[in-house]
């Protein structure tokens, strides 16, 4: 009971946490959407997706290789991971200066200075996402809530850059850019750095690991803030404000998945070399929390439907469904990630997710060709396919097989 106590105390403290130095970042663009920035809003979104596709290349932003059970030397791997991260950094910014005119055209922004913002964020960001998991996975929680926390200068940063400048698009990276150096700072002073850094590059298997992280994430991106893009090119401008909408409160809905899968995921890595029955266990229950999440948010959706609201908050409001479920297909997934990753099955996983995704464009193909093009159903039906992929292959391929084994035993 105790231990159901502190999981679930723990939980929470990272959701409010979260909440605090990501979600008011949430919050603001919500603002930002409803105001008299619609525009700019939409422009934001698209430089968002292009931040996080260059962030999820970074091997630092793929802590999920310190959950492998062949990975032990910790500090050996932050050095790594910076290493490597440096060199796709330097590439980024070569690819910037021979595609420069294409990219201010395509985000209709020529403004160099948000583009070298959204390279100091990506750096600065991922480091700060690795160290924050490093510390949840030895159970350090207090050091990894820590390090959220002072996130929240972030949000001020940025929060004071849009109120006072006019152009929104510009304060806001830039107001990023600069809260998370005053963050990487007091990181370095508080002395939360595993070591001291010297370059040395991933071995074969590390990169092999890195890589199949990878493509998951760039993925996970084409289904996020990347699936702005193709709505672009096809959806009407009133669809894309609508996926743009989901894909914001998703992001208010994975601030409570990253709450409970900080406690959750350390705790299955600990068990599950020593007591399966205990990790399918806590796996079953974590499920069941999932579910319980998304039955507490609809009451609540129910309930905003007996407000009378116009305008652009009415149509956020009448896609909070798309946004629950979308949230409910990827707690399946969520449950059975760290067993992929726990027991090295690193490249299963990730055919898994390619498999998912050929099959969703498929799909989408079948589906335009027959006149049927809602974007925002086609945005839930990938997670529903992924989730279910990854969620019965893990049931049938090793999680079930771990509970007949042990009972096997007994």
């Amino acid at each position: 009971m105790a231990k159901n106590i502190g999981f679930f105390l723990n939980s929470i403290k990272y959701i409010v946490v979260s909440g605090a130095s990501k979600g008011f970042n949430y919050i603001l663009l919500l603002y930002l959407a409803v105001g008299a920035f619609t525009e700019q809003y939409v422009i934001i979104l698209l430089l968002l997706s292009l931040e996080q596709i260059l962030s999820l290349l970074l091997p630092l932003n793929n802590p999920n290789i310190i959950y492998s059970k062949s990975i032990s030397q910790y500090e050996v791997i932050t050095n790594k991971l910076i290493s490597n991260s440096l060199i796709v950094i330097l590439l980024y910014l070569l690819l910037f200066v021979v595609f420069r005119e294409f990219i201010y055209e395509y985000f209709e922004v020529n403004n160099l200075l948000v583009y070298l913002s959204i390279v100091v964020n990506i750096l600065i960001n991922s480091y700060l996402v690795y160290l924050t998991n490093y510390y949840k996975l030895i159970e350090k929680h207090q050091t990894a809530l820590l390090i959220q926390a002072l996130l929240l200068i972030s949000f001020v940063s940025i929060l004071v850059s849009v109120l006072i400048f006019d152009n929104k698009i510009s304060s806001f990276f830039v107001g990023k850019a600069f809260g998370l150096t005053i963050v990487l700072v007091i990181i370095t002073f508080l002395k939360l750095n595993l070591s001291k850094f010297s370059f040395t590059l991933l071995n074969t298997s590390e990169l092999k690991k890195i890589i199949n992280l990878l493509l998951v994430s760039v993925l996970g991106w084409v289904s996020g803030l990347g699936f702005m893009n193709v709505a672009k090119i096809y959806a009407s401008d009133e669809e894309l404000l609508k996926v743009g909408y989901i894909l914001n409160i998703c992001n208010v809905f994975l601030l409570i998945s990253i709450g409970v899968n900080s406690v959750y995921n350390p705790l299955i890595k600990k068990y599950l070399n020593v007591n399966n029955i205990k990790a399918l266990r806590i796996k079953r229950n974590t499920l069941l929390i999932y579910v319980l999440i998304a039955a507490i948010s609809y009451l609540g959706y129910l309930l905003l439907m007996n407000f009378d609201f116009s305008g652009e908050i009415e149509t956020m409001v009448s896609v909070i469904p798309y946004a629950i479920l979308i949230f409910l297909f990827g707690a399946f997934q969520s449950v059975v990630h760290p067993f992929y990753l726990i027991t090295d099955r690193f490249k299963d996983f990730s055919y898994l997710n390619i498999l998912s995704y050929l099959f969703w464009i498929g799909l989408m193909l079948i589906c335009t060709y027959y006149g049927y093009d809602n974007y925002i159903w086609f945005l839930v039906i990938i997670y529903m396919i992924k989730s279910g992929f990854a969620y019965f292959y893990a049931q049938k391929m090793f999680t079930g097989k771990m509970c007949s084994l042990k009972e096997a035993e007994q």
